[in-house]
């Protein structure tokens, strides 16, 4: 498997293990928070610069359902 073809497996088994997360916090009323959805959004960004990764960050997290 090409590194690239790796590098979005991972990313979308991070994705639906938050996505399983979300799923934890709408069966207590309540949801993952705006601050934290965004924040999640540029610590990706971070990883991929920081990695040398060439993924764009919306696409990275193109699982999410939250």
């Amino acid at each position: 498997m090409k590194a690239f073809d790796r590098n979005y497996k991972r990313l979308d088994e991070v994705v639906c293990a938050i996505n399983d997360l979300q799923n934890e916090f709408d069966e207590n009323d309540s949801e993952i928070e705006t601050v934290t959805r965004d924040c999640i959004g540029e610590t990706v960004g971070y990883i991929l610069e920081w990695f040398g990764i060439p993924i764009g960050t919306e696409e990275a997290i193109r699982e999410r359902d939250w």
